[in-house]
């Protein structure tokens, strides 16, 4: 039973190859394919980590005797979310005394 998955499966990618390699040339669908397939292994990763962190959060605050993260969405299932928009909308605030490319290099 897994070998008939596991050739339709095989099946199923190289006709969806050679579609889209007709489709768009073999250089630019090569690119295009290759970015898919790092979105589909990456994502569930990044997913996986988010809602981690979102445990981790609430472990600590059960120990901690408060409610943890539950600001954002129901239950805070979207707060993983609010992380990432926070950490990308910061702004790096260099000193006006400080050596700039020292500043950069160094850890925070």
């Amino acid at each position: 039973m897994s070998t008939n998955i596991w050739a339709w499966f095989t099946d199923a990618v190289s006709a969806i190859d050679s579609w889209g390699a007709s489709l768009l040339g073999e250089t630019l669908w090569l690119v295009i394919w290759t970015v898919v397939l790092i979105l589909v292994i990456a994502m569930p990763i990044i997913i996986c980590v988010a809602f981690l962190t979102l445990w981790e959060r609430r472990m600590i605050g059960y120990m901690h005797m408060r409610r943890g993260p539950n600001r954002v969405g129901p239950g805070g299932i979207l707060q993983p979310f609010a992380d990432v928009l926070k950490l990308l909308t910061k702004e790096v605030i260099v000193p006006s005394r400080a050596h700039k490319v020292m500043y950069k290099l160094s850890p925070i």
